[in-house]
């Protein structure tokens, strides 16, 4: 895939905006880190504050001149994603778990929100064509059906998508902050990498059902040939990569040849109409697991991991789009069915692939946190849908916001009930009280270090 080439103007107020935000996210890290309010998410807001709905610095027009860059950002984290998968711990049994976790809350929270639009539009409940139309109760004068129409089923499932992606980030960084050895989490990370990967094959599904749906008539595929053929795509990119970097150790030029794959998988994206994030997770997951030399790979992409989540977080607060009247309360609803899903998946996943692990209690307080991931299922679905995009946005970026206020509270909580730190602990005393003078100040640098790597 060959990038366009950006006017001059719109190159230099892009770089200019990406700068500033660098710079403004870390002094506001900085300050939101000694409270323990925010961590990552300040990305996400100082990219409204610069957006088309605010100051302006970042246009539609320049939105659109970036589309192609936004793809390559999001086959970035999706190819991380992917690749992640190989760090799962535990075996199938907690892959299934993190799954059947993920898979659940997508359900229940993605159900909710097609109810939920359809409410808000009752347009969508007179359309001639829906996707299901199933009669369930009748008093002779009044028929209740099953009715989901195209418009709402995209829109829910995505918010859905959204809702099952459990940071990752947030419990290494968690883990640092209360300085827990990283084996009493492992469980925990490997529960949400799985939900990662559930989430954004979900979302492939929805975009793939969208356009199996849009081209019916056109080239008369059905869901399950369109899934074939974007499945196929990210195995194919997968394969060629491994075959490509063969026994090459070099950490740039394996770099080079992650972007060159990513471009080129993202592009495939773009063409089938489909997302990047799901074309290049598969391609990531088939490097993971075939390549001798996985372990070197993420290795050498490490240094990636930190800025494609601001970037993510940046151009998802510039993608949000604003709503009107009751719609302002679905990221509260949000925020809310999410916490509820959990309460009830999480439990059920476990006592099915986990009996008898400690480390489930309370398991959804453990994966409540979210991150960049699901901005990036926001901004695809922004991408692909323009004239439904303010739903989703406000829906996932301001739900998502809302959890970050609380979500570092919500894992602390899990943590004490593991007995892995103090109830009520407060790291800076912790570390005042049982460190010496030097331990301390490593430790220290060690937070800020975690912390500037985190995301929401």
């Amino acid at each position: 895939m060959i990038a366009p080439v950006l006017p001059l103007n719109t190159t230099i107020i892009f770089v200019g905006v990406v700068a500033v935000a660098f710079v403004g996210g870390r002094a506001i890290s900085t300050y939101a880190s000694r409270l323990q309010l925010l961590s990552g998410v300040e990305y996400l807001l100082l990219g409204v504050i610069i957006g088309p709905y605010a100051l302006g610095w970042i246009t539609p027009e320049v939105l659109q001149a970036l589309d192609l860059f936004v793809s390559f950002v999001l086959g970035v984290m999706g190819f991380l994603v992917g690749l992640g998968l190989r760090k799962i711990r535990g075996g199938l049994e907690v892959g299934l778990a993190g799954m059947t976790t993920s898979v659940l809350s997508i359900a229940l929270v993605g159900g909710a929100a097609v109810a939920a639009v359809q409410f808000l539009d009752p347009r969508l409940l007179a359309i001639a064509n829906p996707i299901a139309a199933v009669p369930l109760l009748s008093d002779g004068a009044t028929l209740a059906s099953l009715w989901i129409a195209p418009d709402a089923l995209w829109i829910g499932l995505t918010i859905g998508a959204a809702a099952g992606v459990s940071s990752v980030a947030l419990i290494d960084l968690a883990a640092k902050r209360h300085a827990v050895a990283p084996q009493r989490l492992e469980l925990l990370g490997s529960l949400a990498a799985a939900g990662q990967c559930a989430a954004i094959l979900a979302f492939g599904i929805a975009m793939a059902g969208a356009r199996a749906a849009g081209s019916a008539e056109a080239l008369g595929l059905t869901l399950t040939e369109w899934g074939v053929i974007t499945i196929g795509a990210g195995a194919a990119s997968g394969v060629l990569f491994t075959v490509f970097i063969g026994r090459e150790d070099d950490s740039m030029r394996i770099l080079v040849a992650t972007v060159g794959a990513v471009t080129f998988s993202a592009g495939i994206g773009v063409a089938l109409g489909v997302s990047p994030l799901f074309v290049n997770l598969i391609a990531g997951a088939l490097v993971g697991v075939s390549s001798p030399y996985a372990a070197r790979l993420d290795q050498a992409l490490a240094p990636l991991h930190f800025p494609t989540r601001v970037l993510v977080l940046l151009l998802a607060g510039c993608y949000w789009m604003p709503v009107s009247g009751w719609a302002w309360l679905l990221p509260l609803g949000y925020a809310l069915a999410r916490g509820i899903a959990l309460r009830f998946a999480a439990p059920v996943s476990a006592w099915t692939f986990l009996p008898g692990n400690s480390a489930s209690i309370r398991l959804g307080y453990g994966l409540f946190g979210q991150g960049a991931l699901a901005a990036a299922i926001a901004i695809s679905f922004a991408q692909r849908f323009t004239d439904l995009a303010s739903l989703v946005t406000t829906t996932v970026l301001g739900g998502l916001v809302l959890i970050d206020l609380v979500s570092s509270r919500v894992l602390r909580r899990y943590l004490a009930d593991q007995g892995a730190i103090k109830p009520h602990e407060e790291v800076g005393a912790d570390q005042s009280q049982t460190a010496a003078p030097i331990a301390s100040d490593h430790a220290t640098g060690e937070i800020n270090r975690a912390h500037s790597e985190g995301d929401s």
